[in-house]
């Protein structure tokens, strides 16, 4: 009965999880405004167009794509007063492959008077407008790269602007591609000196000597301009042509030479064209900076100080490069550690020392940024640590059994999660999927309790008294499971989380902590709150805490003590049966799995204080904090960088030696009857 009560408690604990996450809002529809402008487009005349492009600049946003790129090749239609445009091909049943009709604005199917999807064999663009003229499509083009800054999902739009505004530093020269080509001019250029060409390539021979003199010698005069120049390298290249032409005796030399030279002006021209149209992308992001709500303006401000730390002048470069040094996010680094080589290249000393500061103080921002993550990855892993800990806590307090099967009944309720999950996928509608959680928290639970339950009944309640004994049966218990497991399900499945789960939440700039993390730590915590409400605020608490801490008494006072114990036991496997729960929300699961946890659930247990609940709460925490922290500290040292993960855990067992050394009863040590039990 109690058990029954514990899992509706923790049942209604899933349903509010799942119905708290509203579902997203749905987009605003397309202003009618707009929509009207697109369809002038048919009769406008040139003045009128223009007057459309700024409208739609200014109150477009991302869906109006489609229609606009259709408008500039010249298949946007307008069908009935509504814009459409054909879709992909598709095969239809008794028709073959045709083209849909859908909806230009909302990509909707146009049905027809029969409510079904309008098909055609092949393009038929007689009622299409006229496509606009070629000096116009540009335009059109630059509209279509504005709007692609303006899409109405919040996430997409400012990943937009980021992905614009990293732009920048494609259009700055690089280090190393500069470095490389001089380099193959250095030893091309002691190569031409130790040859003696014939007479008649004398004079192209001492062209490309010098041309490559030159090249050596240049320094860039801004930090967009790349050293060598492209003119300075078309100069080598057409002496290369010539001395190729006059002296076979340098065949192969050469050829190798011009390769070089026609990689680095292949590289040249990818960063001319980048930064050709960085005054266009800079254009439409400082439009939406006056206009954009608040949640925009740090991704537009750090756009924004990108585009000018490239294009600016000397005072705005400055003072761009301080503005990303504020920002701090990763793409502002690697901005700022280009713009630092490139003004050191060039000679610029007051901007190179700006960006080096502002390097120093985004250096800052990341390293916050990191501890804040490795903090909540610490949460995250204490949290499953600490239900795992908690049923291995009461139970060993209550029974003196340490059950090394309790990894397998987490694994348990890994594995019924996975089956409710396959249930609600394959044999209810689609739309359900998200709530199974509601149904696996109390089957999961249920089972491993049953489970746990069982085992009590069938060996531990024989053992009562003989830790080692227990020990080794309910490690033999744990064999039985995962062979019995395997031998259903196989290895290494998978469960696709609710949808309320994917993706994650960006609190600041470059810290986006996951949504299966975050409900995993609220999950935790609603089951460990009520686990401490059963303990101590319900009939079946009082009644472990009397057994606890005085058998006899309790007995001789009527509570059935034989009773508390196959509850606790279930109660306790239970326990980690709602572990299991969260297991599969963010790893793959497979029968073993309970071995990777159940060394650390015990390590929790023995710091914490072996029965103390809070023990197991304030350790579980602890240690996963610690073992986070320790593996990005020796990622970071080059001798331990490969086998990091390993040598946390080694530190970590090594840490709980020593404290044990020091308090060897854990953090919270029993008191009274119970320490002298």
């Amino acid at each position: 009965m109690r058990l029954c009560i514990a899992s509706l408690l923790l049942w209604v604990i899933a349903c509010a999880a799942s119905i708290s996450v509203a579902a997203d809002a749905p987009m605003p529809p397309v202003s009618p405004e707009v929509i009207d402008a697109l369809k002038s487009l048919k009769t406008a005349d040139v003045t009128a167009r223009q007057k459309v492009y700024d409208l739609l600049a200014q109150k477009g946003d991302a869906r109006l794509i489609p229609a606009l790129t259709a408008f500039r090749d010249g298949s946007l239609q307008l069908r009935d007063g509504r814009l459409t445009i054909y879709g992909p091909r598709v095969e239809v049943p008794d028709r073959g492959k045709v083209l849909p009709l859908i909806d230009a604005v909302t990509g909707e199917p146009v049905l027809g008077p029969d409510n079904k999807p309008i098909y055609f064999p092949k393009v038929d663009l007689s009622q299409a407008m006229k496509a606009p003229p070629r000096l116009e499509k540009a335009q059109v083009s630059d509209v279509i790269d504005s709007l692609s800054l303006l899409d109405p999902d919040p996430t997409v739009r400012i990943a937009s602007i980021r992905e614009t505004g990293s732009k920048a530093v494609r259009a700055l020269p690089d280090s190393a591609d500069s470095d490389e080509y001089l380099a193959t001019l250095k030893t091309f250029g002691d190569t031409l000196k130790s040859h003696q060409p014939v007479s008649t390539a004398a004079s192209a021979a001492q062209q490309l000597a010098s041309a490559i003199t030159a090249a050596i010698a240049e320094r860039p005069a801004k930090i967009s301009s790349p050293a060598p120049s492209q003119e300075i390298t078309t100069k080598i290249a057409v002496a290369l042509n010539q001395l190729i032409a006059v002296d076979p005796s340098m065949t192969d030399a050469l050829a190798k030479f011009l390769s070089a030279t026609s990689t680095y002006q292949g590289r040249l021209d990818l960063r001319e064209k980048a930064l050709d149209e960085l005054p266009k992308s800079d254009a439409a992001i400082k439009r939406q900076l006056a206009n954009a709500p608040s949640e925009f303006q740090p991704a537009l401000q750090g756009a924004s100080a990108s585009f000018d730390l490239v294009l600016g002048d000397p005072p705005k470069q400055i003072a761009a490069a301080t503005a990303l040094g504020r920002i701090g996010t990763v793409d502002a680094t690697g901005l700022l550690h280009r713009a630092a080589d490139c003004a050191a290249r060039a000679g610029d000393k007051p901007l190179q020392e700006a960006c080096e500061s502002a390097i120093r103080s985004a250096n800052r921002y990341q390293a916050e940024v990191s501890f804040i993550s490795y903090t909540f990855a610490g949460l995250s892993a204490g949290s499953i640590l600490v239900l795992l800990a908690l049923g291995l806590s009461i139970i060993f307090g209550l029974m003196g059994v340490i059950n090394m099967a309790q990894g397998e009944f987490m694994m348990l309720g890994a594995f019924t999660t996975f089956v409710v999950s396959e249930f609600f996928k394959n044999h209810l509608p689609p739309g359900l999927y998200d709530y199974y959680p509601i149904v696996a928290v109390p089957a999961a639970f249920l089972v491993s309790a049953v489970a746990g339950w069982l085992c009590e009944w069938l060996i531990i309640r024989h053992l009562y008294g003989r830790p080692l004994e227990t020990l080794l049966a309910t490690w033999g218990v744990g064999l039985v499971l995962v062979q019995a497991v395997r031998n259903q399900f196989g290895d290494n499945l998978s469960v696709k989380p609710p949808s309320w789960m994917e993706g994650g939440w960006e609190v600041i700039p470059d810290l986006v902590l996951a949504r299966n993390r975050i409900y995993i730590v609220i999950y935790c915590a609603i089951c460990i709150a009520i686990v401490y409400i059963i303990v101590n605020r319900t009939k079946l608490g009082l009644l472990l805490r009397a057994t606890t801490q005085n058998r006899q008494m309790a007995a001789a006072l009527g509570v059935p003590t034989r009773r508390v114990d196959a509850l606790t036991f279930a109660f306790g496997t239970g326990l980690a049966g709602l572990a299991g729960v969260a297991v599969p929300l963010y790893n793959k699961i497979n029968p073993s799995i309970g071995s990777e946890y159940i060394v650390d659930s015990f390590m929790v247990v023995v710091v914490g204080g072996v029965g103390t609940l809070a023990g197991a709460i304030w350790a579980g925490f602890g240690l996963g904090f610690l073992s986070k922290y320790l593996e990005p500290l020796l990622a970071s040292i080059p001798a331990f960088s490969s086998s990091s993960s390993v040598i946390g855990k080694v530190l970590v067992l090594l840490a709980v030696v020593i404290f044990l050394q020091w308090r060897p009863s854990g953090l919270f040590p029993p008191k009274g009857r119970l320490a002298d039990a």
